[in-house]
């Protein structure tokens, strides 16, 4: 009788395991599979945002950006990228919260040196009810001529423009409902430098510290993303600037 009970319990323990391969086998199969080109770009990727990370805990914030824009971000959304995604955004988040910092002392040194003048670099709530367009916008359509390379936009108005040669800019901006047609921009979903026409929602005017004044429209993309553009034309048939918030 003993012996029969072992002889159970065996078969058991046999079936048991058998049965947990069959279920790990069928879990790894149902796996999304990534090829060896995606495996390739990850491996690229993970490089990228490890220097960016290096970057980053060292206080070079700007150069952290640039590292990141390395990255096409249409490529994060894609299988085998999630933890990729997760660290990508994290990293710009700290990298801009530095970098409004210390472009929200820029404003008040600005503002305290200029005397009564003319160029008012305050914050204010006007974005309170257009959160969708702060964060870190980056310019579309980069090309060596182009400087233009990450625009923040903070929710109490403070705007940083990182450039790719080292400088930057800052000012202050203010938001409005707007619902002008026709405005030049790029199709943002095709990645090229094809052209079309918007409806604008909102109008966002940024008062730089050197005292001028840009004007973007911001509207939203098929794709769900954020967009401004300052509507002028560029060499003839491209569009000056054109910002899209991933």
């Amino acid at each position: 009788m003993k012996k029969f009970g072992v002889v159970l319990s065996v078969l058991a323990a046999f079936t048991f395991a058998v049965a947990g391969c069959s279920s790990k086998s069928a879990s790894d199969n149902n796996k999304p599979k990534v090829s060896s080109k995606e495996q390739n770009k990850i491996s690229e990727y993970e490089g990228i945002i490890k220097s960016a990370r290096t970057l980053n805990e060292s206080g070079n914030y700007k150069a952290s950006n640039k590292t990141l824009n390395s990255i096409r971000i249409a490529d994060l959304s894609k299988s085998g990228f999630g933890s990729l995604k997760t660290e990508y955004f994290q990293l710009q988040k700290s990298n801009d919260a530095f970098l409004l910092k210390k472009a929200k002392k820029q404003n008040q040194t600005a503002n305290t040196n200029s005397n009564g003048g003319t160029t008012d670099l305050s914050t204010n709530d006007s974005f309170s009810s257009y959160s969708k367009f702060t964060g870190d916008y980056q310019f579309y359509n980069y090309d060596p001529d182009r400087l233009q390379s990450d625009l923040i936009i903070d929710s109490d108005g403070t705007v940083d423009q990182e450039n790719t040669d080292g400088t930057s800019l800052h000012g202050v901006a203010t938001i409005s409902a707007d619902s002008q047609s026709g405005i030049l921009s790029y199709d943002v979903t095709t990645g090229t430098n094809k052209t079309k026409n918007i409806n604008a929602n909102v109008k966002i005017d940024v008062t730089w510290s050197n005292g001028q004044v840009e004007t973007y429209y911001g509207y939203t993309s098929y794709d769900g993303n954020s967009v401004l553009t300052d509507g002028k034309t560029y060499h003839g048939d491209l569009v000056n600037e054109v910002w899209v918030k991933y």
